[in-house]
């Protein structure tokens, strides 16, 4: 058996500071989506911009999360 423990973080971050960010990639995560759905849809000549775009925005909504994390 493996003996994982999830590495503690030194000092919590205030409880607005983490409310922000979540709701903030949640923000992102859903104008992903749209852009996304407004790039399939649409076949003028901006749509594959827009759904590489929503896929960048829906990356970065799962990365902004990661800032500051450290590997044990």
């Amino acid at each position: 058996m493996s003996n994982f423990e999830v590495a503690r973080r030194q000092k919590q971050e205030p409880t607005a500071t983490l409310l922000v960010r979540a709701i903030l990639c949640l923000v992102l995560f859903l104008a992903g989506i749209v852009l996304i759905g407004a790039g399939g849809s649409d076949a003028g000549a901006a749509s594959p911009y827009l759904f590489v775009g929503g896929i960048l925005v829906v990356g970065l909504s799962f990365g902004l999360p990661m800032i500051g994390a450290t590997e044990r």
